[in-house]
């Protein structure tokens, strides 16, 4: 009996062995198609990320030859007029439209440098200024632009903010500048566009500063706002051709905004224009 017992263990011993070196031979073999099926999908996400990666950087390219094209030759025509001219008051003309040219490429060339190493050579320097002296300066340099197409700017300051304050004067000038300009170009002739500076939080002498910039322009898709902060991406490539633009000043506003402490988004309908809010952290005096 007790054979019959041992030799009953042995066989079911080896018996219950075998299943396990069978599943888990089965086990590792579904392993190894899961593995292969993932790594297969997994290239052809790469491949067509980099496909993707190609033709929007493609796109910004060509949008960036174009846009740098278009002040290079005003300021080449500009100075040929000005030579051909004896009079003292067209060629003074002719200078003030070779600096407005010059300062656009200028203001160009840095948004390109700021975004070009994702590592960043962008930095925040922190230093006392007076919000009210940022504002006019920004206003000023976009009024030309604004001017052309006779629109009306209306602006809400909030009395709660502080006269002068510390943080990266001229990275929030960066940021506002952008948000303007969008709101410019993509509204119509003889449109509004409102402007509310105000504060979001406090916390001790840390201020969490609120800007606003509403247009009543062309509007978004949810579907175009998806990438509007992805760099290469500026919501529809043929609306960038149509209004001019490389591109890159909302996603290097974002960057701005997030190295601040803080972060911009947007609100926007199809034909009922767009809402952008910048929120930053600076400090009180």
């Amino acid at each position: 009996m007790k054979s019959i017992n041992k030799l009953f263990n042995t066989v079911f011993s080896k018996s219950r062995n075998s299943d396990k070196l069978l599943e888990k031979s089965v086990t590792e073999q579904v392993n190894e198609v899961l593995k292969e099926k993932e790594n297969l999908l997994i290239a052809e996400y790469n491949r067509k990320f980099i496909e993707h990666s190609n033709l929007t950087k493609s796109d910004f390219l060509a949008r960036m030859n174009h846009e740098m094209l278009t002040p290079m030759n005003a300021i080449i025509g500009f100075a040929e007029v000005a030579k051909m001219s004896d009079n003292l008051d067209h060629i003074m003309l002719m200078i003030d439209k070779i600096n407005e040219s010059s300062s656009h490429m200028l203001e160009m060339l840095g948004n390109v440098l700021d975004v070009s190493d994702r590592c960043g050579s962008l930095t925040i320097v922190e230093s006392q200024f007076v919000i009210k002296t940022m504002l006019k300066n920004v206003l000023k340099k976009i009024y030309p632009e604004r001017k052309k197409k006779e629109q009306k700017l209306s602006i809400f300051f909030s009395q709660s903010i502080p006269e002068t304050l510390i943080g990266d004067e001229k990275r929030i000038s960066q940021v506002l500048f952008h948000l303007l300009i969008n709101a410019i170009k993509f509204s119509p002739i003889q449109s509004r566009i409102n402007l509310k500076l105000d504060i979001f939080d406090e916390e001790n002498e840390v201020i969490t500063l609120k800007i606003e910039v509403t247009d009543n322009g062309i509007g978004m898709s949810k579907e175009q706002q998806k990438d509007l902060f992805d760099i290469f991406e500026q919501g529809n490539g043929s609306k960038t051709r149509k209004y001019g633009g490389i591109g890159i000043g909302l996603p290097l506003s974002k960057r701005i905004a997030n190295m601040m402490g803080g972060d911009i988004w947007a609100e926007s309908e199809p034909g009922k224009g767009s809402k952008f809010t910048f929120i930053c952290k600076v400090k009180k005096e």
